[in-house]
């Protein structure tokens, strides 16, 4: 059996290390006999689309995404309902996606578990028609993720220091949720669309989430009192935000919300800009993905 051909896709603005060995890893840890590499590096926002677009239709067949959760959606939303694998080299801030299916952070790691890798064949969630693969959502969360992009640097230290900044003064909307069981009027200070169990940065917003289910799991964050702050971390971080009295989820396919007027929004960490009517739904077995086997598998 021959190897896969399969295009390898950089972005080397992605996370704060350097990329510029990454070529000689993959030479180094990546099996020749299994992957047919070519590598090509991104230049510039939505580029990362554009190659995989151009690279379904000459036949590869797996495409390896190095960058994090915002790479990897610009590749995977090509990727949608083909029969091309996505592999993925986790070098972004959160690393939502890689985290949820146990991809290791480690770039030789990574590259090594591709070598001894299982497809998975995952849903994928979308809002107003916006693709996303671990999380979208409205309120502070997407509030955050503008300011953060704003930021000027990345990493974790950034993200907590923009959350300590604008929770003081946020002010919570009120939305109204219809899914196709019920209908409910709340006042939120977030509302999350998880595919995947965390945001990333092992944030779970939804400890119970399935990626092979064909449901979302809803997750409305009650507004809560500023000294319950340090609780709420807690609980989001140790995988236990579903058992928060502030927190209720719900499991469905789609729903639409409305809210006041247009706002923020963010897809994977993304910020947009989005309508005050909001359509989400899953996408059932849309995308395909390498993770590591299983030990004993």
């Amino acid at each position: 059996m021959s190897a896969a051909k399969t295009l390898i896709i950089i972005n080397p603005n992605s996370g704060t290390n350097s990329k510029q060995d990454l070529p000689k890893l993959f030479s180094q840890y990546l099996n020749s006999n299994i992957f047919n590499v070519t590598i090509q590096f991104t230049t510039h926002p939505g580029h990362a689309t554009e190659i995989t677009r151009e690279a379904t239709n000459q036949g590869v067949e797996n495409i390896i995404a190095v960058g994090g959760d915002g790479t990897i959606n610009e590749i995977a939303r090509a990727l949608l309902h083909t029969k091309v694998n996505l592999g993925i080299i986790p070098s972004g801030s959160g690393n939502g996606l890689a985290r949820h299916f146990k991809i290791p952070l480690k770039t030789i790691e990574a590259i090594k578990a591709l070598n001894n890798s299982r497809v998975e064949i995952a849903d994928s969630g979308s809002l107003n028609e916006h693709p996303f693969f671990c999380t979208a959502g409205v309120g502070f969360d997407a509030h955050i993720g503008q300011k953060f992009s704003e930021a000027g640097t990345r990493g974790l230290s950034t993200y907590v220091k923009t959350i300590l900044k604008e929770f003081v003064n946020y002010q919570p909307e009120i939305y109204q949720i219809t899914t196709p069981e019920t209908k409910i009027r709340e006042q939120a200070f977030l509302i999350t669309f998880a595919n995947t169990n965390q945001y990333g940065n092992n944030a779970y917003i939804a400890p119970k989430a399935n990626t092979s289910d064909g449901l979302l799991d809803v997750c409305l964050l009650k507004p809560f009192p500023l000294y319950k702050s340090p609780q709420i971390g807690i609980k989001l971080f140790s995988g236990s935000m579903n058992k928060s009295r502030y927190m209720k989820t719900l499991q469905c396919s789609q729903l639409e919300i409305e809210r006041y007027q247009p706002g923020a929004a963010h897809v994977d960490g993304e910020p947009i800009y989005l309508d005050e009517k909001l359509e989400i739904k899953c996408i059932p077995a849309s995308i395909r993905i390498l993770v590591p086997k299983e030990k004993g598998t």
